[in-house]
């Protein structure tokens, strides 16, 4: 008998989640290649950079085999911590919007006062 008996697990199907990939690469790094190979080309006017396209795709077809949404959050963490890092993540130890201090106003009353004293957010 098995251990789990009583507990019923489904399959877990990942083809609906994947992203788009074109030859191994999810679509972002795709376009992002193929941008920075033409650019390089259209700059050196030399077609042998148009070679690059081969070496950078590799890369990004290793990091796509370990986690082909790996492009996806490098992208969110540049848009919740990146940013942190630049200003006052060394200061607050954490990403935050504005180093200034939490203001209330007058206009609240004692019991939102209150409540905000308990939570240490005054």
């Amino acid at each position: 008998m098995d251990k789990n008996d009583g507990i019923l697990v489904d399959t877990l199907f990942v083809g609906p989640t994947r992203p788009t990939m074109r030859w191994g690469v999810t679509w972002q790094a795709f376009i992002i290649n193929m941008m920075f190979t033409i650019e390089c080309f259209v700059f050196t006017k030399n077609l042998l950079w148009l070679l690059a396209f081969i070496p950078i795709h590799l890369v990004l077809y290793c990091i796509c085999l370990y986690d082909p949404r790996a492009f996806e959050l490098i992208y969110l963490w540049g848009r919740t911590k990146a940013f942190a890092f630049l200003g006052n993540f060394y200061y607050w130890r954490a990403a935050t919007y504005s180093p200034l201090e939490f203001n209330v106003g007058k206009k609240l009353s004692k019991r939102k006062l209150r409540k905000l004293q308990k939570r240490g957010l005054i």
